[in-house]
């Protein structure tokens, strides 16, 4: 059985790649319309500002996905420093 923590840990890398990858995506579909406009290829330029409108959807998805895998993690971790600074700071 794995560590539910190092899967949180998988799952927020994998969150942050997605969204990156993402991210690289739209600027290639900007720069796609960049082109288009340039073309004046009005149809193709149609479609993909209604594409590049759903790929920032998606990652506004994403974004939030990641932040809750963020939280779900910290809350299944530990930070030695912070349990380290309780401990000195509290008192006995």
């Amino acid at each position: 059985m794995t560590d539910p923590a190092v899967t949180a840990k998988q799952l927020v890398d994998l969150a942050r790649k997605h969204i990156e990858d993402q991210q690289n995506r739209i600027v290639r579909q900007r720069e796609l319309m960049t082109k288009y406009e340039r073309d004046n290829d009005v149809a193709r330029l149609s479609e993909a500002r209604r594409v590049l409108e759903k790929m920032q959807k998606q990652l506004v998805q994403m974004t939030a996905a990641h932040v809750a895998a963020e939280e779900h993690l910290s809350k299944l971790t530990v930070d030695e420093a912070s349990v380290e600074k309780v401990v000195r700071d509290t008192p006995m």
